[in-house]
């Protein structure tokens, strides 16, 4: 006979975004949810440090959205990761080749830190070793989805070693070309082509960082530093001919990045190994159906400018992950498209928001039109100077939401 396990939920990808929601689901129902992670990848392949450490930036708002997600061995999660990060004490952000800059610091809204960086290896371990400690929680890996089914009361998935899996929920955390979303024939369409390409790499810099990222607009696209430990700089370079910097040298490379960034940080030492992704604005039709929900990149994938998509993405997670544990801990079907559409409807006014953000700031500072660049001037000018607009930009990017 084949095998079939019963779940409440599946979670289809066990990344940072699905894993974190299987953490959230069984911290808020206390272990008592059944739930099943499936990835595709085994979990080695992610085992990277140091110059090849691909990291990211959580807002404060991220930090504290972890701090809300109890563990059975320790407080929180962020209590875990905090060991791991590099905190985010001040952003700087200026416009090369015009006088506009603008500053935030952890001082001025009164917070020990603005966001922290992490290193997506190290933070992976913790929580897959945090889904250790509940026993209502299988992560299955590598595992190989071959069908997705759906009828009025369950979900099924079919994998290729003929094991089948049936839940009450799905839940899409599977990315842009998302296997949930496509089972479910809700289109994730291309808002918008940015026509740029983002280079991915750590930079060992010359002085002191202190804790300090960088996010600089050129003529290419917008370019982002972000302090890791040791004195390395997480990179993030948007550009729209990746290729010929990919062909070059490492002492290239730094010496045509020294030009685009400056020396803020002395000179730019000694670089890693070098990554490529387009840059595309993506959204899903819909985030919810019947028994499916997406969250994350499934539901919205964002250019990189101001650090935005994942920190977004663990919002959907916290909303989706409150809805769901409301309507188990009443004994109620969590998979009622009636149910799920609280989830839909709490998260569509800051997930439009955040992307309106990002697409008019590329709109604004990829655009090299005279009014333009004067505009783009007199505004981080004015952000600087007026403390209401800075409280509600800092709202936006910091994720106090």
């Amino acid at each position: 006979m084949l095998e079939t396990a019963n779940y409440d939920v599946i979670i289809v990808g066990g990344a940072m975004t699905g894993s974190s929601l299987a953490l959230a689901l069984s911290s808020k129902t206390a272990g008592k949810m059944n739930i099943a992670v499936l990835e595709k990848q085994r979990t080695h392949h992610h085992q990277q440090s140091g110059f090849d450490a691909r990291c990211i930036a959580l807002s404060d708002g991220s930090c504290k959205r972890f701090a809300q997600i109890h563990l059975p061995q320790s407080p929180h999660l962020w209590a875990r990761l905090k060991p791991i990060s590099t905190p985010i004490h001040k952003i700087h952000v200026s416009d090369k080749g015009h006088s506009g800059l603008l500053e935030f610091s952890a001082q001025e809204f009164k917070l020990s830190q603005l966001g922290a960086v992490i290193e997506l290896a190290q933070a992976g371990q913790i929580l897959l070793n945090a889904i250790q400690e509940y026993a209502n929680i299988d992560y299955l890996a590598p595992a190989e989805i071959e069908q997705i089914t759906r009828n009025e009361n369950t979900v099924a998935i079919k994998l290729k070693n003929q094991r089948t899996l049936c839940s009450q929920l799905l839940v899409g955390a599977d990315g842009t070309q998302s296997l949930v979303a496509k089972a479910a024939n809700i289109a994730q369409k291309t808002v918008r082509e940015y026509a740029q390409t983002a280079i991915i790499t750590n930079v060992l810099v010359q002085q002191d960082h202190q804790s300090r990222a960088f996010e600089r607009f050129t003529d290419e696209g917008p370019l982002a530093l972000l302090p890791m430990q040791d004195n390395l700089m997480s990179l993030v370079w948007c550009v729209k001919d990746a290729q010929s910097l990919m062909v070059l040298d490492d002492t290239a490379f730094l010496s045509a990045l020294q030009d685009h960034f400056g020396w803020r940080l002395g000179k730019l030492l000694q670089c890693g190994q070098r990554y490529t992704y387009p840059l595309n604005l993506y959204q899903a039709d819909h985030h919810i159906q019947s028994r499916i929900a997406l969250i994350g990149n499934a539901a919205q994938t964002l250019h990189p400018i101001a650090g935005q998509g994942f920190n977004l993405g663990i919002r959907d997670v916290m909303t989706l992950a409150d809805t769901v544990a409301t309507h188990y801990l009443q004994q109620k079907d969590i998979g009622l498209y009636t149910h799920l559409q609280v989830y839909e409807q709490q998260r569509q006014s800051d997930q439009q928001q955040i992307m309106t953000l990002t697409d008019d700031l590329l709109s604004i500072f990829a655009n090299n039109l005279l009014p333009l660049q004067f505009g783009r001037t007199l505004g981080l000018m004015t952000l600087s100077q007026s403390s209401l607009l800075r409280q509600h930009f800092a709202k936006l990017a910091l994720g106090w939401t």
